[in-house]
């Protein structure tokens, strides 16, 4: 059998593998690894260091600075792709003839140089990025910030055709799918579910849990900034005798300051991943929030894998093939706290837990959903 060679190109160091994005990608290339495949990682650096354990995993690590500033704002491109300019990274794809996984349409500034015309080219679309953008501007808290993401939503819509240079798309949600072969074609748009840490033959649902509520996420992006002000402030307020706690990346100053106000409410900020995890595993209820459709949210994989009850609106689970698993809530704060009494004290029955293992092992198996981007390989 010849071996299998792939470069990937990644919008930031995937290492610690702690959000969202570099979770998928740093999954993707532990299991692809395991699987025998030589990897060759471009990766950006944005606000990380190199992480030497990636070279567990890959044949070659390169790293590359991101092209900052307002030059870069002032492009006519996208600012997340012309930052990620480098004619390094593009001399280091040319080194040999093996296919290419750019990871986003952050990564896709060399997509259609005519030197990479002959090569298999794969885009891993993370979200509807001029959808994202719009939701950004719709939870920005400034005029400016509005006005600059609608911008970006803009130039990114634009941009999007460039995915027709590529061989195959490779979306996240079902919802993206649709999209994408809507824009593209059917044939060159393939389903490939999240790669994330999990036990995909054994969800691990923890016995002893305690009475409290969890919200957890990036707490500094504009959504779970506003998704957690609003949980915080119309819905942790209506009874005070539910615990509530919100636990992750950089919390905003307003929303530590709304936790003051509040006698049942903690904020935990940049908690290290065993102690996350031990917090999902302990949540008698997970809330899983969001005003905006973009992609399949780790969090809610997480808490599904390792978690209780999992109370999510509508624009959660939205492509995930995880609504079953899910009690889904309004949006009105009085039925949220009313479903929230109804699971603190009731851990989720064994049928539960069969129903999810099923699941995960159909849907989100690394090892299945690697095999999918081997066989183009």
């Amino acid at each position: 059998m010849d071996e299998k060679r792939i470069h990937i190109v990644a919008f930031n160091i995937p290492f610690p593998p702690n959000y969202g994005g570099v979770i998928d990608i740093f999954y993707k290339l532990e299991t692809l690894s395991a699987n025998g495949v030589k990897i060759i990682l471009h990766a950006f650096g944005y606000g990380r260091k190199p992480a030497p354990e990636l070279e567990k995993y890959c044949e070659k690590v390169y790293y590359y600075p991101r092209k900052t500033g307002i030059l870069s704002q002032l492009s006519t491109l996208p600012y997340i792709v012309y930052s990620r300019r480098n004619r390094q990274l593009l001399a280091g794809l040319l080194k040999d003839k093996a296919p290419v996984l750019f990871e986003g349409l952050h990564c896709c500034y060399y997509l259609n140089h005519p030197l990479l015309k002959d090569r298999l080219k794969m885009v891993r679309a993370h979200n509807i990025e001029a959808v994202y953008y719009r939701g950004l501007a719709q939870n920005a808290a400034s005029p400016f910030l509005q006005l600059y993401f609608r911008w970006e939503a803009w130039k990114l819509k634009r941009y999007e055709q460039i995915l027709s240079h590529a061989d195959y798309i490779l979306t996240l949600s079902t919802v993206d799918k649709k999209y994408f072969e809507h824009r593209f074609g059917r044939e060159k748009t393939v389903y490939v579910p999240l790669f994330f840490h999990h036990p995909s033959t054994q969800t691990d649902i923890h016995t002893e849990i305690k009475p409290f509520v969890l919200y957890h996420g990036d707490l500094s992006t504009p959504e779970n900034h506003q998704a957690a002000t609003f949980l915080m402030d119309a819905v942790a307020s209506k009874d005070k005798a539910i615990p509530w706690i919100f636990a992750g990346l950089n919390p905003r100053k307003e929303l530590l300051q709304l936790a003051e106000k509040r006698e049942n409410v903690v904020v935990l900020a940049n908690v290290e991943e065993e102690q996350m995890s031990q917090l999902i595993r302990e949540a008698s209820v997970h809330i899983l929030f969001t005003n905006q459709v973009s992609g399949v949210k780790v969090k809610l994989l997480h808490a599904l894998a390792n978690g209780q009850h999992c109370l999510a609106n509508q624009e959660m689970v939205e492509g995930s093939e995880l609504e079953t698993l899910c009690r889904i809530i309004p949006g009105c704060p009085e039925e949220i706290v009313k479903t929230i009494r109804e699971c603190l004290h009731n851990p989720i029955p064994a049928i539960e837990k069969i129903r999810r293992k099923t699941v995960f092992r159909q849907i989100y198996d690394n090892g299945a959903n690697a095999l999918k981007i081997e066989s183009f390989l």
